[in-house]
């Protein structure tokens, strides 16, 4: 099977736990470097409580961070419950030196944590990262050996980290991958690393930082040894997987997004690719709304046979819509495929409902391009729901095709993690049909399967997707010849009271732990 923009290369275990790295691993290509460096050098201000604390405060560093193809690099090393706590660009100037090093937050001998390194800007194999294999299993850091050595940081050289390393391993070497922009390195946070910018530009990194949820992370002192550690001052971390431990580290939510989404018509792309393509995203928006602290809505083609990743899971609540083509959607309960496997084929019309923490995947089961539209949302700071659903396929593509003329035919319902409802209806208006504006007091999403209609002042023709936060007027009306048919989502968050006390109990659990 195709997996376009994944390398198929599997960091395991064994790989991390044996040599101490990985890679490179090829994840982004140029034009996606090209954007993510500019977001996340867009960013303004200074980060949470310390240099590497963008991952808390940063919604472009989190977005990246969280990217389900860097996620499948670190879980099979620290399992299903993972916190992201450091990020930050790594900038080195032409012909600057960072001398061989452990990381000294990530240095404890138990291990359980992964640092993913991403070329973004002239990289190459003379600017990359350089490691002494094995050395994670030293027991013992460089700047330990090299302080009883009486060497300072300038006058560690390769030639001094490598004779420190053969006091350990007489086979011991340094080797340095061949790396290029869009590529990541991964290693244990332990392990001897370096690097020597020899290029003639200035390089840039994206460094990531992940840790098991139960492996305490603590801001060091200053980093000559011996290493001190604050105790009280701890950094912010963010759970990018399954649960956190807010008894080992301070939990805070993800960085919330400060634009908000208004009303919004995003016609869906037609379901063509180039010969050179196998897979194309179209983000149609993402932002907060009265109802959810982050949701986020794109547009997916893909190729037959390709799939976009492998099975991966996120703290997100997610509908998958096929719009066109036939899909056959992929869940499970581990990352392996193993556990409670469900393979279904669905066609246009059909949806998928995963819930937070949910493997699941896709690919195009049929003979042309297969266009789906996502939905994914977040509401931080509420507290776990017994009542949430489970994982769900819909189909509702024959109920659209099928629709008596009208408005709202329900054909679903649950309550999720995130959200007090979520429910499902079709519609069908024939040609002149519709309804006048008003506002909902929930979020509304709308997928146009079929026909034309006028709605926020435009005409539109399927396929596309409609997005009316709580709040917001919307009305719409069929045009054309044929009846318009179309599917709606309600999203609807927890508000009043309990919301406000939830919010505020989130709040004061975040005070405690700091």
């Amino acid at each position: 099977m195709v997996q376009p923009n994944y390398s198929g290369v599997v960091v395991s275990r064994q790989a991390l736990e044996t040599v101490g790295y990985a890679g490179p691993v090829a994840v982004f290509d140029a034009e996606e470097c090209a954007r993510i460096l500019s977001g996340l050098r867009a960013e303004a201000g200074e980060p949470k409580t310390w240099f590497k604390g963008w991952a808390a405060s940063s919604p472009a560093f989190h977005r990246v961070a969280t990217d389900p193809r860097i996620l499948a690099l670190v879980e099979p090393t620290l399992g299903a419950d993972i916190v992201l706590w450091g990020a930050s660009l790594i900038v080195k100037a032409e012909s600057e030196v960072h001398p061989f090093h452990t990381d000294v937050e990530s240095m404890t001998p138990a291990g359980g944590f992964v640092t993913v390194w991403i070329g973004l800007e002239h990289t190459d194999r003379s600017s990359g990262l350089k490691f002494v294999p094995g050395s994670h299993r030293y027991g013992v850091t460089l700047q330990e050996l090299n302080h009883r050595a009486g060497l300072r940081r300038e006058q560690s050289t390769d030639e001094t980290t490598l004779a420190a390393a053969r006091q350990h391993d007489a086979e011991a070497r340094i080797v340095q991958p061949e790396v290029h922009d869009g590529g990541a390195l991964v290693f244990d946070g332990r392990v001897w690393h370096g690097s020597h910018n020899k290029t003639k530009a200035v390089r840039t990194a994206l460094l990531l930082q992940y840790a098991r949820a139960d492996r305490p992370v603590r801001i060091p002192k200053g980093f000559s040894w011996p290493i001190e550690f604050h105790q009280r001052r701890k950094p912010p971390v963010v759970v990018v997987a399954g649960r956190g431990q807010p008894a080992v580290n301070r939990i805070v939510r993800a960085p919330r997004l400060s634009r908000a989404v208004s009303n919004g018509v995003y016609p869906l792309p037609a379901a063509r690719l180039r010969p050179d393509e196998s897979f194309v995203s179209f983000q149609h928006f993402q932002g907060r709304t009265p109802q959810l602290g982050d949701i986020e809505s794109h547009s997916s083609l893909l190729a037959p046979g390709a799939s976009p990743h492998p099975l991966h899971r996120h703290i997100e609540e997610e509908i998958l819509v096929v719009v066109s083509g036939t899909a056959e959607l992929h869940a499970a309960d581990d990352a392996a495929g193993s556990s409670n496997a469900e393979r279904v084929r669905m066609g246009p019309g059909d949806f998928a409902y995963y819930p937070e923490g949910a493997h699941h995947t896709l690919s195009n089961a049929g003979e042309t391009p297969l266009l789906y539209t996502m939905l994914k949302w977040v509401n931080h700071g509420w507290p776990a729901d017994r009542r949430a659903g489970a994982r769900a396929f819909v189909r509702a593509g024959e109920a659209i095709r099928t629709a008596a003329p009208g408005i709202g035919a329900p054909i679903w319902q649950l309550r999720t993690r995130w959200l007090r409802r979520l429910n499902a209806h079709v519609s069908l208006l024939a040609p002149g049909e519709g309804y006048a504006p008003h506002a909902d007091h929930y979020d509304v999403a709308i997928v146009l399967v079929a026909g034309s209609v006028e709605t926020l002042g435009r005409q539109v023709s399927a396929p596309a997707l409609f997005y009316h936060p709580a709040k917001a007027e919307h009305g719409i009306r069929a045009t054309g010849t044929e009846p318009a048919r179309y599917l709606v989502f309600e999203l609807e968050g927890r508000s009043g009271l309990l919301a406000d006390l939830a919010r505020l109990q989130h709040r004061l659990a975040n005070r405690r732990r700091d």
